[in-house]
Formats: structure tokens, sequence, C-alpha cells
């Protein structure tokens, strides 16, 4: 009898048993039905796996102006330069998160951007005449990325694939022309998690650069100022129409200097005193370093309108030369100053508060009366 009452106890037990596994089952089917296949919940379990193993590693992924999707640390406080555009936005935006230079730097550039940043190693370039870019010592110096800013080459995307795989360092490109710096910024800011100094700068940009170009186009081409933009040691190099180097020229003025190919040299195309004659423009501006100084007592330049009549100026260089060499951010306080000097009717503010304006925005530099009236000295209406 004991043991009759042990089998119906073990017979009881599993027929509970096949019924609670049969309940579990029209279970599962009833939430499938209900929230979708099961193979949807195991992707969504996958893709909170992988959000989670994202935020852990700290890595983030970009995708540069190239159109490279990159794997980046999430937070960004080293950071490597491949050029003088680099430089220029990264001296603008961060300079503490800069390892090394691209050149070094002058005086000149110390005085705006920080004597500190001096003792910077130098790691060269690899665009431009140097293309001296020291890839092992840029290794060596273990930046998170390496960024290049500016004009895209035709072979860009082949060439920061080539700089990433040789050095094992994430390489991004940031497109940046004359009239996009402000998106630029925006993306390097967004880049190196510095957006609201990054805002500042792009809102500056666009402002100016809307600003200026509704001016210019308020004048007729018929009255546009003739010019010419002149270079070297004996102002005999002309920075043609159409050159990426001499844009600020072409968007305010007419340049007159047409030449069959126009050099996108900083240096510009070489000319002849005889040429600069023919072309006798009504206006000339001469390059940092020219021959400004002496042209006003020669007698031979003295023959052309321009200089004897007083209307030729020097672009100012600090702390780069604000029309070109290189061609970057520099661009947008040359842009400004270079319409107020030739359409001054134009604009409500004047060229020295728009100076003044700038360095303070781009270099955090308060420029006082007396140093921005010896900066500007040559480059305004003389009294």
């Amino acid at each position: 009898m004991r043991q009759k009452g042990k089998k119906w106890l073990v017979a009881a037990c599993v027929a509970l048993c096949c019924a609670a596994v049969l309940a579990l089952a029209g279970c599962g089917s009833s939430a499938s039905t209900a929230s979708g296949p099961a193979s949807g919940s195991a992707s969504g379990s996958q893709a909170a796996s992988s959000s989670s193993e994202a935020k852990a590693s700290g890595t983030v992924s970009f995708t540069d102006s190239a159109g490279r999707t990159v794997e980046l640390p999430a937070k960004i406080e080293r950071v490597a330069i491949t050029g003088p555009i680099s430089q220029m936005f990264m001296f603008t935006l961060a300079p503490e998160k800069m390892v090394g230079l691209s050149n070094k730097l002058s005086d000149t550039e110390a005085k705006y951007v920080g004597s500190d940043y001096a003792n910077l190693p130098v790691y060269g370039q690899i665009y431009g005449g140097k293309g001296d870019f020291n890839k092992e010592a840029v290794a060596n110096a273990d930046p998170q990325v390496i960024i290049d800013i500016g004009e895209a080459k035709k072979t860009i995307v082949e060439d920061m694939d080539a700089i990433q795989e040789s050095t094992g360092i994430p390489c991004v490109h940031i497109e940046a022309s004359f009239d996009s710096y402000d998106e630029a910024y925006k993306k390097l800011g967004e880049l190196l998690g510095v957006q609201d100094r990054a805002n500042e700068l792009a809102d500056y940009c666009a402002k100016a650069y809307k600003e200026t170009t509704d001016a210019i186009a308020s004048v007729p081409e018929a009255d546009r100022v003739k010019v010419l933009y002149l270079l070297g040691d004996a102002g005999l190099n002309v920075m043609a129409k159409g050159s990426f180097q001499g844009t600020v020229v072409d968007r305010v003025a007419t340049n007159v200097a047409e030449v069959e190919k126009a050099s996108g040299s900083g240096l510009g195309n070489e000319s002849s005193f005889e040429q600069i004659a023919m072309w006798d423009p009504q206006m000339i501006i001469f390059a940092p370093g020219s021959i400004y100084d002496t042209v006003g007592n020669d007698d031979a330049w003295k023959t052309l309108a321009a200089i004897s009549s007083g209307n030729y100026y020097a672009v100012p260089g600090e702390p780069y030369n604000w029309i070109s060499s290189p061609p970057g951010v520099n661009q947008v306080l040359g842009y400004q100053w270079f319409a107020r000097l030739c359409y001054p009717s134009k604009f409500k503010d004047g060229i020295a508060d728009t100076v003044k304006g700038y360095y303070k925005t781009f270099y955090g530099y308060d420029m006082s009366d007396a140093e921005c009236e010896k900066l500007i000295a040559n480059s305004v209406p003389k009294k």
C-alpha cells in the first residue's frame, strides 16, 4: 500500500511538470506575437550591449570631410597637425591640445598665440613646398588623432589612409575654404569637444562673410577698384586672377593680372615691370616683406598711377599675412580689411575697430589703439 502511494505521487509530479512546461511555452509564444519576432528581441539586446561596450571603451565614430569614418577616442586631449592651416585653426580654437607644430613660430606669431607654444617640437607638413612631415616623430609623440585642415586635394582619401596606416594613429581631414570657415570650425569643435568656443568663432566668420559680401554686392562691376597684388623682394611677382591664394582680392576688386595659368603657389606668377606698367591699376597692394617702403621714391615705380597718386598699401602680416600664405582664417580679417579699404562708405565701422575685434575674438588679444595704429599704418589711406 505504501509502495502504490509512492507511485501515485511520482506520477502526479510528472504531470504537474509537463503542465508547467506547456504553460511557459504558451507564454513565450504570446509574448513573441505581441511584441514581434523573437529574433527582434535578440537584436535589441545585442544593440544595447554594443552601445554599452562603445561607452565602456570610450570611442566614437567620426566621419570626416572626405567621407572617411574613423574610430576615435571619445575625449581628445592630444592632437597632431599636418600643416600651417591646421596650425592656424588649432591656435584659435584649442592650442592646449597640440603636441607639436607644422612650422616654427616667429616672434610675431608667438606674441598673439602665446610664447609657451614656441617650444613645441616641429613635425613639418604633408603638403606644400616642404613636404617634410615626420611620421615617425609624430607617432612617438603619441597623439590621439592627426588633423588635416584646408582644401581637399584629389588624393585626400589615399593620403589620409596612408598616414593613418603608417603611423597607427587615426587621421581625419576637415574641409576649409574661403566661404566655409564657419562650418570647418563647427566640425572641428565637434571632433575636439569644444563646441562652445567653435560656435563663437563660426558665428564671427559667418557674420563677417555675409556683411562683407553684401556690401561688395552693392558695388556695380564697373565701379570695382582695379587692383594688383604684388609679391617678392622686387615686387615683380603677381597674384593672378583666379589664383586660390588670391581669393580675397578677386572677391573684393577687379584683379587686372590676367594670365594664361594662375599659380596656386603663395609666390604667385613671375612678371615684369613692363607688364605691370601695361596693367597700370588704380590700386596696388604689396605682400608683407615686399618693396612697399621703397616704391614711393623710385622714379620707375612713380610712373604708375597707383604709386604717383599714393593709392598703394602694404598687406599686414601679423600674426599671418591677412590675404594669403597660407590662405586660412587669416582671410576672414583680410576680407574685411580690403573691402573697407576699397569701399569705406559701404560700412558702418572702420578698419581699426574691425581689427581690434578680430584679434580679441580669435586670439584673446586686447590690442591698444596705439598698437592698432602701428599695425595698420601702411594699410590705410595716407593722411
